[in-house]
């Protein structure tokens, strides 16, 4: 099986455990934003490897306009975002 596939499956998998009331992925505390989307961003960093600083930004980049109507409040979680991949361009060039 080719990586891509491997991928698709892993990912097509952790999206059925949301459909099964007994997983924790059915549940979401605080919000409903995340089930609407076809693959929750934790699923998704964790089916990837991400590191921290990948995860969180696919989170405030994800949910930005799910979780907020107003514009303040979308623009502070994308203000999010970019500060934790600044934060990872910094770690990177320190190393």
């Amino acid at each position: 099986m080719s990586k891509s596939n491997k991928l698709k499956n892993t990912l097509l998998n952790s999206h059925r455990a949301t459909l099964n009331s007994d997983s924790a992925f059915s549940e979401q505390v605080a919000g409903d934003h995340y089930k609407k989307l076809k693959i929750q961003p934790l699923d998704f960093s964790m089916a990837n490897d991400f590191n921290a600083c990948q995860t969180h930004a696919l989170k405030y980049i994800t949910r930005y306009n799910l979780k907020w109507k107003d514009k303040k409040d979308q623009i502070k979680d994308l203000e999010k975002a970019k500060h934790v991949i600044d934060m990872l361009i910094e770690m990177i060039k320190e190393k």
